[in-house]
Order: C-alpha cells, then sequence, then structure tokens
C-alpha cells in the first residue's frame, strides 16, 4: 500500500512541478501536492493545509528559497524544507542550508529525490513523536505536581498541642503521591486520635485510596468514641471499595493527655515500640485485626488502657523505613530503628522522626527511596 505524502511545492513552472511529482508517485507515493509561486499563496496554504513537506526551487520572478524558508519557521511548523534549484552557487547552497533547509538538490540530478524525501519526512515525524511524548510527559508530571500538593495538604499542618506531650509526624513519599497516611483527628469526647495508614503500593492509586481512607476516619471520629468500632465500620465501606490486590494497613491510637493513658487499634499494622525514660521496650503495639479491606465482616477490637509515664517515647511508623534495602541487600530492620529511638530519646519529636527517615535514606545509599516513610513521634515529658 502506497504512502501518502502530502507536498508544497514553490515552483513557478508546473512542468517542473508534475516531474516532482511523478519522481515521488514513481518511489511509491501517493501524492497530494498544492504548488505556490508567491509569499501569499505560501502562507494561505500553510494557514489552511496540512503538509508533510516542503520543495522549493531557489530563485521565483516574485519569491525565493530563502524567504519561503523564513515564513515556514515563523508559522513554528516543523517541515522538512528541501531546496530543489537550476544551477546556484556553492555559497549560497550552504547558506540556505546553515539557516534551516533540510537538504539541497541539483534540478539535473534528482536520483536523490525520493532517498531524501524519504529520510526527512521520517525524521520529521520522529521530532513530532518526540515532542508528543515530551507534551505528555509534562502534562503527567503537571498532574502529578498537583496531585502532590493535593496530597500534601490533606496532611496535618501542626500537630495537637497537648499538655505533657510532645508530637510530631512527618511523611516522605517514595513518589509524587504516597500511599501513606498520617492524621491526628480530635474525637467526640475531647481526646486525640493519633493515626498512621499504609496502603499497599504507591503512587496515585494508593494516595486516591489513601484520601478516601482519610475521609471515613474523619467523618466516623465525629460520632463515636470507639476506635474498634471506627475500624470495623471503616473497613466495611473500604472493602466495598477496594480490590482484591489492594488493603490499608493503620493504627489509631486514642490519646487521653489529661489522664496521660492511650487505647489503641491496629489493623494490620506493623508493632510500633513504646520505649521508656530509660529508653528500654516497654511496651509493643502490636495488631489487633487483619488489614483493613480484606474482608468486609472483620470485628475491631480496642485495646485495654495503657498508662504513660514521664519520658515515654512512642513511634507510629509504616513499613518504609524498616524495610528499606542497603546495596549489599540488608535491611534497614527493627534493630537500628530501636538504636535510634533509644540513643535519641531526649531529643524532640521532630527531630527524631526526622533522624529516622534521614538514616533510611543514608541506609540505602544511592537507590531510589524505595517505599514511602511515615512516623508519628509521642514523647511524654514532665507533668505540668
Amino acid at each position: 500500500m502506497s504512502e501518502s505524502l502530502h507536498i508544497l511545492i514553490i515552483e513557478d513552472s508546473e512542468l517542473d512541478a508534475k516531474i516532482l511529482e511523478g519522481l515521488l508517485k514513481d518511489g511509491g507515493y501517493e501524492v497530494t501536492a498544492r504548488r505556490v509561486e508567491t509569499s501569499a499563496q505560501m502562507i494561505d496554504e500553510l494557514n489552511t493545509g496540512l503538509f508533510d513537506l516542503v520543495l522549493a526551487d531557489y530563485n521565483l520572478p516574485e519569491f525565493n528559497a530563502p524567504e519561503a524558508l523564513r515564513l515556514l519557521q515563523d508559522s513554528g511548523r516543523d517541515l522538512p524544507f528541501i531546496v530543489i534549484s537550476g544551477g546556484i552557487g556553492e555559497d549560497m547552497a550552504v547558506r540556505i542550508m546553515k539557516s534551516g533547509a533540510h537538504d539541497y538538490l541539483m534540478k539535473g540530478n534528482l536520483a536523490r529525490l525520493v532517498p531524501a524525501v524519504e529520510r526527512e519526512v521520517r525524521e520529521a515525524r520522529e521530532r513530532a513523536l518526540h515532542r508528543d511524548t515530551e507534551a505528555s510527559l509534562r502534562a503527567a508530571d503537571e498532574q502529578m505536581r498537583i496531585a502532590h500538593d493535593i496530597q500534601q495538604r490533606l496532611f496535618p499542618a501542626k500537630s495537637p498541642d497537648l499538655s505533657g506531650f510532645d508530637i510530631a509526624g512527618i511523611s516522605h513519599p517514595a513518589e509524587e503521591t504516597s500511599g501513606d497516611y498520617f492524621d491526628y483527628i480530635t474525637m467526640q469526647d475531647g481526646t486525640t486520635a493519633l493515626v498512621v495508614g499504609d496502603v499497599t503500593g504507591h503512587g496515585i492509586g494508593p494516595a486516591l485510596l489513601m484520601a478516601e481512607t482519610r475521609a471515613y476516619l474523619r467523618i466516623l471520629a465525629l460520632h463515636l468514641d470507639d476506635i474498634g468500632d471506627i475500624l470495623t465500620r471503616a473497613n466495611r465501606v473500604l472493602a466495598e471499595d477496594i480490590g482484591q490486590e489492594r488493603f490499608v494497613t493503620l493504627i489509631i491510637v486514642q490519646l487521653n493527655a489529661d489522664e496521660r493513658t492511650l487505647r489503641y487499634a491496629s489493623a494490620g499494622h506493623p508493632a510500633c515500640p513504646w520505649f521508656d525514660v530509660r529508653g528500654e521496650l516497654k511496651h509493643e503495639l502490636r495488631r489487633t485485626g487483619i488489614p483493613l479491606g480484606m474482608r468486609g465482616g472483620s470485628v475491631y477490637k480496642a485495646s485495654e488502657t495503657l498508662h504513660i509515664t514521664s519520658g515515654d517515647l512512642i513511634a507510629l511508623m509504616t513499613d518504609g523505613v524498616d524495610e528499606s534495602l542497603s546495596p549489599e541487600q540488608e535491611l534497614f530492620g527493627t534493630q537500628r530503628i530501636h538504636a535510634i529511638l533509644h540513643d535519641n530519646r531526649s531529643k524532640s519529636a521532630v527531630e527524631i522522626a526526622d533522624l529516622l527517615h534521614k538514616q533510611a535514606r543514608k541506609h540505602i545509599g544511592e537507590f531510589d527511596q524505595p517505599d514511602d516513610y511515615t512516623t508519628i513521634i509521642i514523647r511524654a515529658s514532665e507533668n505540668d
């Protein structure tokens, strides 16, 4: 099947134009051609027609190839521009090639016409494909930037101001958008819920599920005080929305600052360490149920009430830091996390959270961050 070719011919000789058409047809093209002799005609054709290339005689009575090349360049159209002349000097041929013409052929020797057209049309289409690909990538990058900005606004703007506690949360996504989630929610009874969650995977899909999970928890917290009941109801709706390939691990800690106690419920979330003032492991907040979204009928229960003492340090984390691999394929691991918490327990909550993430990124070396990093640090200071 012949390849169609739309050409604009700048030529005052109708016969010469027909010769060019004939050579291209003999070369296997299905040619559609428009011939112009003046700048006004060329402008009109460029404004109304779609062309694959331009073939231009160098000198015409009212027009010439350099002026035609400037008009083409001013139009913004990336079309191959091939000069075909009866006999101009080498200096003029070099000059117009430097100005942007793609090739130069002599009218008396057109054996290179078809190969030249094939080459230039192919390269022009490759350039167009490259531009389209770059434009698509820029559009995708812009959409991801917007998604990133929106998601960042979903994270808390500041930590809760609770007497006797220093609390800080940070999240560093592996990509523009994250499947991790942390939040501070004021409960109906005045207590504060601290939430850390992790949707499987990272990127735009998990980010959407993260936003959905956040919305459900916030709505439920307006009407319920039992965090186990909150997870049970959130799981029921998430199970209907999440396919079998995804789920959400999540821990919610209900902190009563006045009584210095907490209860928690964990939907399949990794164990979160709790250290005492000496840096000894005091508790681990272990999972109390399976991840959200796996089984709609699952029921979640809150833990017993646990008492917080001065100097206690609790780290609520997703698994990104723990599972970071070094170039030697060594996990960052819980031992390193515990060592950092132990050695830096006197620092502020935000310093500790930031240090955990920095050390994990240092551990992976030149590798890209493999997963989202999210941490809330809770430090119990002296009683007021």
